[in-house]
């Protein structure tokens, strides 16, 4: 019988929860989502929710650094600093909105990949602190102390930097067919730790999922074959605690070596320390697990449950989570105390009264159908319900009938019934065919093809960016924007034309439609010659 608590509060949600952190006092909470509402929540008490304000574009990530500073990522636009009490503090262009955001531990080193695959580093006040590139960025880390940061690219390569954005050291793909980081994040002493998949099929003496160790100067330490993909990788003490795509949930030391703590049914979304036990988020369950008791207690959410925020000592945990059903969407945050004393569920439910013969491993057999002469030969059972007309009626009906007219009849409503799914498939071809059958395309950005240009004598040259190859979906397009690589916007039209001198420029194009969907599509320009001049302008049309 599964050990459960209740939550503290729930706090019902007027829109599906994208960004949620909590302070690091636990007395507050922020959260934002679609509508580009922040709604900052206070919880010294019952909670109750404090004056809102907005940002102009959707929210996509929310954390709370160091002095309260509520860092918010927005879906197509900038990264904003905003105070507790709506006060707009600082704000940054970035291409193509945040995909990915972290923080140190103590919030004053910020990580943001941008749409464009980019990294920026600020600090808690908005200063940039460095930016790199390299790749398709797809995945961040930073060191608990703030002195390094790691991403990870689409073709599995990794690179280490300081929080300024200087490279340190590289982890290339060995395969040629490409891998995958699927988690890493940076030991007590510096060290990196990763899981790699090999996308292609390995030799036998090279596994398919590893895991590795990587020192703080890019030496391969470890590595160590596993199972099934890891998907959540935390620091632990000496070593790590990794959560897999199959459900499992296993601790490393130092030394990689493997032991298995529990397993879910359903794979990892989160996991975070609590005293001696961790607390485990898996499908729509959190779950406090004991390393010698195994699961202590669970607690269901109405939503997948994707992760776990937590204050500084761990006292206050919130979950949040969509049920992804547009027809019962539900959306909730629970605020949860994981020392509440749990209780078991009744087993005299109510609910499930008609289950309790099939418990305690009692067999199940199947129904036996009687005969027809058994089931039918007792009229006299029926005798009382009828009048004395009925029961003479009866009596006198005939034992045997000609079913030759049935049969005709039931071959007649075949036909029909086949006619009519003709006719209803035809329908449903032709509801395809309209466009109005379909609710909601977004657009697809095209920014055109890169572009390689000599130089004119005066060592610059002019480049046409054309966006007009851009499809606007089931909606009109309502805004462009041309950045370049420093993300600063350069243009809001379709076409536009820059005078650029000698080296390689990269320029970003991202619309937006009605319904607020959007897409980015990113091109290079390489301008060749001998001049150096290293500035461009714009050009009027």
């Amino acid at each position: 019988m599964p050990m459960v608590i209740d939550p503290v509060a729930e706090i019902e949600c007027s829109a599906v929860v994208q960004g949620i952190d909590v302070s690091p006092d636990g007395t507050w909470l922020a959260w934002g989502g679609e509508d580009g509402e922040i709604r900052i929540i206070d919880l010294t008490e019952q909670p109750k929710q404090l004056e809102p304000f907005n940002v102009e574009d959707s929210v996509t990530k929310i954390r709370i650094a160091h002095g309260n500073m509520i860092v918010i990522g927005t879906h197509t636009g900038d990264i904003h600093g905003h105070e507790r009490l709506g006060g707009h503090r600082w704000s940054q262009s970035i291409g193509g909105g945040c995909d990915h955001l972290e923080m140190s531990g103590d919030g004053t080193i910020i990580g943001c990949i941008d749409g464009a695959r980019n990294l920026h580093i600020y600090s808690e006040n908005g200063l940039l602190r460095g930016k790199f590139s390299s790749g398709e960025l797809v995945l961040l880390a930073i060191a608990r102390d703030g002195t390094g940061l790691a991403v990870a690219d689409d073709s599995g390569n990794v690179r280490v930097l300081d929080s300024n954005g200087n490279l340190r050291w590289s982890r290339l793909a060995e395969s040629e067919d490409g891998e995958t980081i699927s988690a890493m994040c940076f030991m007590h002493d510096g060290s990196l730790i990763l899981c790699r998949e090999v996308l292609g099929i390995t030799p036998s003496e090279i596994p398919q999922i590893a895991i590795e160790r990587w020192s703080s100067i890019g030496e391969r330490t470890h590595s160590e074959e596993i199972d099934s993909r890891c998907v959540r990788l935390i620091p632990d003490r000496m070593g790590a605690i990794c959560g897999h795509f199959d459900g499992t949930v296993m601790m490393l030391d130092s030394e990689l070596n493997q032991e298995v703590m529990w397993k879910s049914m359903y794979s990892i979304s989160d996991i975070r320390r609590h005293g001696e036990d961790i607390l485990v988020a898996s499908w729509f369950y959190l779950y406090r697990i004991s390393p010698s008791e195994g699961e202590v207690w669970r607690c269901e959410h109405t939503g997948l449950v994707e992760r776990i925020v937590a204050n500084s000592d761990g006292s206050r945990i919130v979950i949040s989570g969509d049920n992804q059903n547009d027809y019962t969407r539900e959306n909730r945050i629970f605020w949860i105390n994981p020392d509440s004393t749990p209780y078991a569920l009744s087993s005299e439910s109510e609910i499930d009264d008609d289950l309790l013969a099939f418990t305690e491993g009692s067999e199940l057999k199947p129904p036996v159908a009687g005969a027809d002469d058994d089931i039918y030969a007792n009229d006299g059972d029926i005798a009382g319900l009828l009048t004395a007309e009925e029961q003479e009626m009866l009596s006198k009906a005939p034992t045997k009938f000609d079913d030759s007219e049935l049969f005709d009849m039931l071959d007649d409503e075949i036909e029909k019934m086949a006619n009519f799914e003709d006719e209803d498939e035809a329908d449903i071809l032709a509801d395809l065919s309209d466009d109005g059958f379909v609710t909601h395309i977004p657009p697809t950005a095209d920014a055109g093809s890169d572009q390689v240009m000599g130089a004119s004598d005066d060592g610059t040259a002019i480049v046409i960016l054309d966006g007009t190859a851009t499809t606007a979906g089931s909606q009109n397009i309502e805004q462009w924007s041309w950045r370049d690589g420093d993300s600063k916007q350069i243009g809001k039209t379709p076409k536009i034309k820059v005078r650029l001198p000698i080296g390689n420029y990269t320029f970003t194009l991202t619309v937006t439609d009605s319904g607020r969907e959007s897409s980015t599509d990113t091109i290079t320009v390489q301008i060749q010659g001998d001049v150096t001049d290293d500035s461009f302008s714009l050009l009027e049309d």
